[in-house]
C-alpha cells in the first residue's frame, strides 16, 4: 500500500514538472515572437520642406596654365657661341637669348657682296652697249639675270644669319635653360622655356546640361591648395561643342596674376554661380538614399517612417532639387537612415 501511494506520488511530480516546462517553452514562444514583431523606436532629426528660393553652384575642377608659354628651340644646326640670358630672369620681347655660330654665313655673304659689285659694273656697260646696238637684248638679259640672283643669294644667306639670333617671341620669365657655350643644337633640342604669367589661364569642364548657363563674360572663382583665399576670374572663351566622349564643354577663364602667386600647371577647384531657382523644393542631400532604381526618401507621416522615391533636379553642395515624390510640408528624414525600415516609429529629436 505505501509502494503504491509513493508511486502515484512520483507520477504526479513529473505530470507537474511537465506541466510547468510546457507552460515556460510556450511562453518562450509567445515572447519570442512578440520581440520579433515589435519594431524599435528609432530617434532621428528631421527637415520639413518648403518652397525655396536657392542661387545654385556647379564645382568643378581646372587646371591653372601661362598666359604665354613656349619652348626656345634652334630652327638650325649650329654651335652656341654666346648666351645672354640669366635663368629665372625677366627678359622683353626680341631680346636676345642665344647667338649660334655665324663665322661660315658672313664669309659667303662677304664673297657674294664682291661678286655682286662685278655683275653690277658688267651690267652698267653692257646696258651702254645695248643701246649703242653693240650686243643683242639676249646679252644684256643674262648680264642683268645673273646681278639679280647673286643679289636674292644674299637675301638667302641673311635669313640664315638671322637664325644664328635666338631672340624672346614675348615678354615672359625665363626658365632653366639645357645648354651651355660650345653646345651643337639641332631644331630638336630645347634651349628653354620661357612663360608669361602676367595673367593666368583655368581651363576647367562643366556638363553638358549646364552649357545654355554659362557665357563669356560669365564670373568664376577657384581656388588652390597653396591660397587660402578664393580668386576671381573671368569666362574669356568656350568651346562651341560638346565633347562627344566626356559629354561637357571646355571653358577658359582669365585671372590677373601681377605678384605671380598663381602657379602654371596647378590644379584648382572652380566654383561656378550658374542662376537662382526661386519657388522650387529644394532637401539637404543627406536626406537622399540611393538605390539601383533611383533615389528614395523617407516621408514621415502619422508618426511612421514611409519610402517614397523621388526624381531629382540640378544640385548644390549642401541641396538637392525635388521634381517629383515629395510636396511642400513633407517631413523628411535626415539621419539614422540605415536604421529606419519601412512603418519604423519615428521619434523627432530636432527638426532642421
Amino acid at each position: 500500500m505505501k509502494r503504491t501511494l509513493f508511486i502515484l506520488g512520483c507520477l504526479i511530480i513529473v505530470v507537474v514538472i511537465l506541466a510547468l516546462l510546457r507552460t515556460c517553452v510556450i511562453s518562450g514562444k509567445k515572447e519570442y515572437v512578440n520581440l520579433s514583431n515589435t519594431n524599435p523606436i528609432v530617434p532621428v532629426e528631421c527637415f520639413i520642406t518648403k518652397d525655396t528660393l536657392v542661387n545654385y553652384q556647379l564645382e568643378t575642377v581646372g587646371t591653372i596654365s601661362a598666359n604665354e608659354q613656349v619652348e626656345i628651340v634652334s630652327e638650325i644646326n649650329r654651335k652656341i657661341t654666346s648666351i645672354f640670358l640669366k635663368e629665372g630672369a625677366y627678359v622683353a620681347k626680341d631680346q636676345l637669348l642665344f647667338k649660334l655660330d655665324d663665322a661660315d654665313i658672313n664669309a659667303k655673304i662677304n664673297k657674294l657682296i664682291i661678286e655682286v659689285k662685278l655683275a653690277e659694273a658688267n651690267e652698267s656697260r653692257e646696258k651702254v652697249l645695248l643701246l649703242k646696238g653693240g650686243i643683242s637684248q639676249e646679252r644684256y638679259d643674262e648680264v642683268s639675270n645673273l646681278h639679280q640672283t647673286l643679289l636674292a643669294e644674299i637675301e638667302i644667306l641673311k635669313v640664315d644669319l638671322a637664325k644664328t639670333e635666338i631672340r624672346a617671341p614675348f615678354a615672359g620669365k625665363i626658365g632653366l635653360r639645357n645648354v651651355s657655350e660650345g653646345t651643337l643644337v639641332n631644331p630638336g633640342l630645347v634651349l628653354a622655356n620661357l612663360v608669361d604669367i602676367s595673367r593666368v589661364k583655368i581651363d576647367f569642364s562643366i556638363p553638358e546640361r549646364y552649357a545654355r548657363d554659362i557665357h563669356v563674360g560669365s564670373t568664376i572663382s577657384f581656388c588652390t591648395d597653396y591660397l587660402n583665399d578664393n580668386v576671381a576670374a573671368v569666362v574669356e572663351a568656350i568651346e562651341p561643342a560638346v565633347d562627344v566622349r566626356t559629354r561637357t564643354l571646355l571653358v577658359r577663364a582669365v585671372a590677373a596674376n601681377g605678384d605671380e602667386k598663381l602657379v602654371a600647371g596647378t590644379s584648382v577647384k572652380v566654383t561656378l554661380t550658374l542662376g537662382q531657382l526661386s519657388k522650387r523644393l529644394y532637401i539637404p542631400t543627406s536626406a537622399l538614399i540611393p538605390s539601383i532604381k533611383g533615389y528614395s526618401v523617407f516621408v514621415k507621416r502619422e508618426g511612421l517612417a514611409q519610402p517614397m522615391m523621388v526624381k531629382t533636379g540640378v544640385r548644390s553642395r549642401d541641396y538637392i532639387q525635388i521634381l517629383e515624390g515629395i510636396k511642400v510640408g513633407d517631413t523628411l528624414v535626415l539621419t539614422n537612415l540605415l536604421r529606419v525600415k519601412k512603418e519604423s516609429p519615428l521619434k523627432v529629436t530636432k527638426i532642421n
